[in-house]
């Protein structure tokens, strides 16, 4: 299939799940059933094993909603253990009398994982199992409770927990980071959180180079867990957290699907089986919950704050004192945890700055 193909069927998915039909896919709102149809249609059609409760499905009994499950089954020597790659399918719904149609969170998302799913299904020969994923109720009112689609599978885990060597996030995965103006290796970045935390992992991060997109790394601390990961850092799993952050659309009735840039979700679709595929035959996933890369995080944080500094007083600042932190790291002064507390806030006025 030609990219141009690709590209028309990533946009077909995020335009019907983002559709006026769909009502922003609410769990267990007629919308969000029509969703998870859709979901599961994708997964019969890529012939992936059935790991729910009931065929694909677990339901969440408590507010009708239902997490999709399949793998695509190892042959290696690690074939009974699991990478895990998920995007939430379900939005807001209707919020405040008005219909939120969620086409970057998480249309976008659910797109990009059926697309990997699929070359990962032709690939054949992948050492672990990958466990392709898309939980319900990752939204308020649901986000950080027993009913959250994610929190509920680690509750009621329809696969050994334990055998789950990583897990990997996509949410909020479309959108060009910035105005036109800025070049494309800063429109087409992904934020990756988390790498530092399981040995050899950023290295594999940082060594694929796939053609428009720009990969940059961030601690996983950065930013606190807001999507589906937080659920397995609960328990212990390492987990990789993959955003371009939000933007003015995020949560509003105006998170449509023609903003999104569909050339940068299929290069990062590419990026990310060829990331898969090497996880899945990584040999040893020692995690430190403790770790923190603070030169992969300034490192971003310079690239991106020197871009941002001229469309916001406040990133300007920002970049001044990056520059310091920078100047330490390099002295061999090493950063403590107030400066860390520097970096979440110099994040924090870069993502406002591109907003």
């Amino acid at each position: 299939m030609s990219n141009a193909d690709r590209i028309a069927r990533l946009q077909a998915r995020v335009e019907y799940l983002a559709s006026p039909e769909l009502e922003g896919r609410a769990p267990g709102s007629p919308g969000g059933l029509k969703a998870r149809r859709n979901v599961e249609e994708a997964f019969t059609g890529l012939d992936l094993e059935p790991r729910g409760e009931n065929g694909y499905r677990q339901a969440i009994p408590t507010i009708d909603g239902s997490n999709l499950l399949g793998a695509i089954r190892g042959t290696g020597p690690h074939a009974d253990r699991y990478i895990l790659v998920n995007a939430h399918y379900d939005h807001l719904g209707v919020h405040f009398g008005q219909v939120h149609p969620g086409a970057d969170d998480n249309a976008s998302g659910v797109s990009v994982l059926l697309d990997v799913a699929r070359q990962l299904a032709d690939h054949g020969g992948l050492d672990r199992t990958v466990l392709i994923v898309s939980f319900d109720a990752e939204e308020p009112p649901h986000f950080y409770t027993s009913d959250m689609g994610s929190m509920y599978f680690v509750a009621h885990p329809t696969v050994p927990l334990e055998r789950i060597d990583m897990m990997l996030c996509l949410d909020l995965i479309g959108h060009p980071i910035g105005p036109p103006s800025l070049p494309a290796e800063v429109r087409n970045s992904m934020l990756v959180m988390g790498a530092e935390k399981t040995a050899g992992v950023g290295a594999i991060v940082d060594g694929i180079d796939t053609p428009g997109i720009w990969p940059r790394r961030l601690d996983n601390d950065i930013f606190p867990p807001v999507s589906d990961h937080y659920a397995f850092q609960q328990v212990g799993i390492p987990s990789l957290f993959f955003t371009v952050g939000r933007d003015r659309y995020y949560h509003t009735p105006e998170d449509t699907p023609e903003k999104l840039d569909y050339p940068k979700l299929l290069a990062f679709a590419d990026y990310l089986a060829v990331l898969v595929t090497q996880l899945a035959g990584h040999d040893g996933f020692v995690y430190d919950a403790n770790a923190v890369d603070d030169a992969a995080t300034l490192a971003t944080l310079v690239e991106l704050g020197r871009h941002a500094a001229p469309l916001a007083r406040k990133a300007t600042q920002v970049a001044a004192l990056v520059d310091k932190l920078e100047q330490r790291l390099e002295d061999g002064t090493g950063l403590g945890p107030g400066d860390r507390g520097t970096l979440q806030a110099a994040m924090q006025a870069v993502e406002e700055a591109f907003a």
